[in-house]
């Protein structure tokens, strides 16, 4: 009989012991969570924001829309410059071979821009989903052909290749059933813009917005 309890004891404190583990183990990841958001909530300066990458720094950068600690940020052709409050600047390179564009699809409203500010550019439509593609004018090669939705900002950010002319397409539907379609051809150059507000969203049977030159920010 003795042996049978002192079996049950080992047993339960088996049990009670991994209970106890687990609760470290979740305890720890809770402290792990929290650690992260603190991180991540501390505030972005111009050495934190050079060791980002191509593509962490645009996403830094939309987590900065409409920032209230003076920071702006803009993607040029060849890479991603930032400015602080206290007068500090940084920039990250954008790989050669790589292209930014930032498109705002619209019905009525848009802005002339030529190099796209994710912290302050403000486009139309937020939140509204539609299908886009991407052909090489040069190779007929299709690039992008996906469903997309227009971010808070209004825009919709690619990662395409550079020096090609690529003829983008979108389609919008909207909750009256009426269907739109916006056309235009866009380079990816050295001189090209990366902030693209002339795509406007028309009726079928409308003449498709056509590439045009636009003002800096």
């Amino acid at each position: 009989m003795l042996s049978v309890f002192q079996h049950s004891m080992s047993r339960t404190m088996t049990y009670k012991g991994t209970i106890m583990f687990k609760k470290l183990l979740i305890s720890s990841f809770i402290m792990l969570g929290a650690s992260t958001l603190v991180q991540a909530q501390e505030p972005m300066d111009a050495q934190h924001f050079e060791q980002l990458n191509y593509k962490e720094a645009v996403l830094t950068a939309n987590s900065l829309y409409r920032n209230d600690q003076g920071i702006v940020v803009k993607v040029l052709p060849n890479k991603i410059t930032a400015s602080f409050a206290n007068g500090s600047s940084a920039s990250v390179a954008i790989p050669q071979d790589q292209f930014f564009l930032s498109i705002a699809p619209f019905l009525s409203q848009t802005h002339p821009c030529t190099n796209h500010v994710p912290t302050g550019c403000t486009g139309e439509l937020v939140g509204e989903k539609m299908h886009m593609s991407a052909i090489d004018v040069a190779t007929g090669e299709e690039i992008l052909n996906q469903m997309v939705t227009t971010q808070p900002d209004g825009f919709i950010d690619f990662w395409v290749p550079r020096d090609r002319k690529l003829a983008f397409t979108f389609h919008h539907g909207d909750k009256n059933g009426v269907y739109r379609e916006a056309k235009e051809v866009i380079s990816t150059d050295e001189n090209s813009r990366t902030c693209i507000t002339s795509m406007k969203l028309l009726a079928k049977n409308d003449q498709p917005a056509t590439e045009s030159k636009h003002s800096h920010h």
